[in-house]
């Protein structure tokens, strides 16, 4: 099966590729590495360290011997996204890249709006680029 991670970069989507991958799956994902900034806006740490998307794409072709499509990208634009979709015909797609921090959102005014942008028209731009890509869905 053909899957599609939006968020790929974030801590379910990387292992949720991995774990894809180890059944078979092919595997396509995007990311436009907010959370990455987001841990730096704040000036905090990881608990975890995450290592550059580079290093895991080597690790990863290097574990499973198959490469990762990645793109980095953004689901608030729309061109990028459809394009993706269209070249890539997954049979499934798994949406994972919103911001999920309720601390961020609470900064201010200006971060909640953002929060709500990012997460209602990404999850739309997606909704339209699935029914453009896939007419009888």
């Amino acid at each position: 099966m053909k899957v599609f991670i939006a968020g790929i970069d974030g801590y379910l989507g990387w292992p949720l590729a991995q774990y894809l991958m180890a059944r078979n799956h092919q595997i396509a994902g995007t990311d436009n590495f907010f959370r990455r900034q987001c841990v730096e806006e704040i000036v905090c740490h990881s608990a975890i360290p995450i290592y550059s998307i580079e290093e895991r794409i080597a690790a990863f072709d290097q574990n499973f011997g198959q490469e990762i499509l990645f793109r980095k990208g953004d689901l608030l634009d729309y061109d990028f996204l459809k394009h993706f979709l269209n070249d890539f015909q997954p049979d499934a797609i798994v949406h994972l890249a919103e911001i999920p921090s309720a601390p961020y959102s609470m900064i201010d005014r200006g971060h909640a709006v953002f929060t709500q942008v990012n997460n209602v028209v990404g999850t739309l731009n997606l909704l339209f680029a699935i029914k453009e890509i896939v007419p009888d869905c």
